[in-house]
């Protein structure tokens, strides 16, 4: 796989070894690269009745998670699509060699991030066989969904895709921590069960304990079928500190415009959107662009296996999450202050939040007047507040 920027790489896991280099052989001699290639080595057993040609068939499970791997690590999509021809050639000694002369080693551009690596491996080696499994479908679908991501970046072919291949991570996180939370609403409704039989029904103690499982049972069929797929997501959202009610609002969204891809909706619209598409969207109001949710689902990955990979990333994004429309509301019931005098929560109400509730129907165009008639007064050349309200400021004027 080449590389097109300065990227050291060089590890073992399990029978897989991966390291940088600068040329790979040809039939005729060596072809170099500007900035070398990757070459992934894969250890695998042969049966005296099977052929050297079957080795694909043995070699693509690990091949596709070790692309998992190195995608996630280096922040930058490897697919099979640029991969060199497979070859068996030397393969055993290579491996060999790799285990025993190779430390391993992730420097890109210049900056050194074997700490990362190491830690990565570190926490890979110690989860089980289940749990490994889970990991590699994790990365293999965050892949896809980057594929379709990068895809898209000109065309807009695959955006619906790509965010339904990003919410699949979510997705099969919170099933995986859907069985603690059960356990967690099951503890709590044994607690007021048995705090309501002993304090308001004063049930002698021979009574107490079926009682108890009684009404457990009936109040569990009751709110057990209230857990939908938001609450599995924000319950190990929260369980992971990456809980807050902007997080909230924003998978909300998610799920909305998963449903929207999911189950199919009616897509014609009378007016393109901009920027205008090949297809008519399925998802008809994009909270945010696809990098945070790749952002996103990449630290609820690092986080679900101990890791702190993506942090950085996930600090930034989050610092431009908008709070959802009732926060807003009660902010355009306030006095309005000056930019100088805005807290983050503000800022981000200000310069695009109060546009997008509007342009998605949450708020009244009636309710934002004094809001846009005291902005524009005090932001007048204020060109990034133009900008991020740019969209529902011209459709007031059409609407005027």
């Amino acid at each position: 796989m080449t590389l097109n920027r300065k990227i050291d790489l060089n590890f073992t896991f399990e029978q897989c070894a991966v390291q940088t280099v600068q040329s790979i052989p040809t039939i005729h001699n060596e072809e170099s690269f500007e900035f070398g290639c990757l070459q992934l080595s894969i250890e695998f057993e042969l049966k005296d009745y099977e052929s050297l040609v079957d080795a694909p068939i043995f070699v693509r499970p690990k091949y596709l998670s070790l692309l998992g791997i190195i995608s996630f690590l280096v922040s930058e999509l490897f697919t099979v699509f640029k991969t060199a021809p497979f070859s068996t050639a030397s393969a055993d000694i290579l491996l060999d060699e790799l285990k025993v002369g190779q430390q391993n080693r992730l420097i890109i551009d210049d900056v050194d991030l074997t700490d990362n690596l190491n830690e990565f491996l570190d926490n890979l080696e110690k989860l089980k066989e289940h749990e490994k499994s889970l990991f590699f479908s994790l990365l293999d679908r965050w892949r896809k969904a980057r594929y379709m991501e990068e895809e898209s970046d000109k065309r807009f072919l695959y955006e619906d895709e790509a965010t339904l291949s990003y919410f699949h991570v979510l997705e099969l996180l919170g099933d995986v921590y859907s069985k603690v939370l059960l356990m967690k609403a099951n503890d709590l409704i044994k607690d007021f069960s048995n705090a309501f039989n002993s304090s308001i029904l004063s049930l002698h103690v021979n009574a107490l304990e079926s009682e108890n499982n009684a009404k457990s049972k009936l109040l569990a069929g009751i709110l057990i079928k209230d857990i939908s797929v938001t609450s599995k997501i924000l319950f190990f959202l929260k369980h992971f500190k990456l809980y807050d009610n902007r997080i909230a609002f924003w998978i909300r969204n998610l799920v909305e415009a998963r449903n929207s891809v999911a189950h199919g909706r009616r897509v014609h619209y009378e007016k393109a959107i901009f920027p205008v598409k090949p297809f008519f969207p399925l998802i008809s109001n994009n909270l945010y662009p696809l990098e945070f949710l790749r952002i996103l689902t990449a630290k609820a990955i690092s986080s679900h296996i101990g890791i702190s990979l993506y942090s950085k990333e996930w600090n930034e994004i989050k610092d431009c999450l908008i709070d959802d429309e009732f926060v807003t509301k009660v902010f355009l019931q306030e006095k309005f202050k000056d930019k100088e005098d805005l807290n983050k929560d503000e800022e981000r109400i200000v310069f695009g939040g109060v546009n997008y509730h509007l342009l998605a129907n949450k708020l009244k165009p009636e309710s934002s007047i004094g809001f846009y008639k005291f902005y524009l007064d005090t932001e007048a050349e204020n060109e990034i507040f133009l900008a991020s309200n740019a969209e529902a400021l011209d459709q007031g004027g059409r609407n005027k």
